[in-house]
């Protein structure tokens, strides 16, 4: 009996990465505060609101429950989403010619198989300087609000900040597939893939 696949979050990126993956599912976002949820571990933190997230859909829903938390630190302070298009400009020129360490917390919890998984995927992502004329006419016509630092690599123009890389090009946008994909092969969802 095929489970009903949850995810839950309302993020345009990760629906983006599970149409790519071909799978069917719902999008059901979880309700919580998650600035309630702090821990001087930034690792611990990513990983605690995704759980907290999996674990609310889950007191209403059966199924396979996804959930995932990303953001974004630079120089020791964490960027989440920008409140506005000057915050996401500030963001921005704090990452110019900078290094900027991206969190994604994530859970992924399958009670009919036992399955009950959460961590945090961890990227390092060395940035170009970003001239001034750029970040403003990025800023202006892109969903910057939409992300933690205002920076999502699935967005081909923003890839050409990146000098260097190391981590999970997926997970910088949200979803981290290589966790994503050994769990569903443990629950027996086949992954169709899509022509995106």
């Amino acid at each position: 009996m095929n489970q009903k696949i949850i995810l839950a979050s309302g993020s345009k990126q990760r629906k983006l990465i599970m149409d790519a993956l071909g799978i069917e599912y719902v999008v059901i976002p979880a309700d919580i505060d998650e600035k309630a949820i702090r821990d001087e571990d930034l690792k611990l933190r990513a990983e605690k609101i995704a759980r907290g997230k999996a674990e609310e859909v889950s007191k209403t829903n059966e199924g396979i429950i996804i959930a995932a938390d990303t953001f974004v630190a630079c120089n020791g302070e964490v960027l989440e989403k920008p409140i506005d298009l000057e915050e996401a400009k500030e963001m921005l020129k704090m990452e110019s010619n900078n290094r900027i360490v991206v969190y994604t917390g994530f859970c992924y919890i399958d009670k009919l198989n036992g399955i009950n998984f959460s961590t945090t995927s961890i990227s390092n992502l060395d940035l170009r300087e970003i001239r001034e004329n750029e970040i403003n006419n990025f800023v202006e016509n892109n969903p910057v609000l939409q992300w933690s630092g205002a920076f999502c690599p699935l967005y081909l123009y923003q890839t050409t900040f990146i000098n260097h890389f190391e981590g999970s090009i997926t997970s910088v946008s949200g979803l981290p597939t290589d966790l994503l994909v050994e769990c569903f092969e443990k629950s027996g969802v086949e992954i169709k893939g899509s022509s995106l």
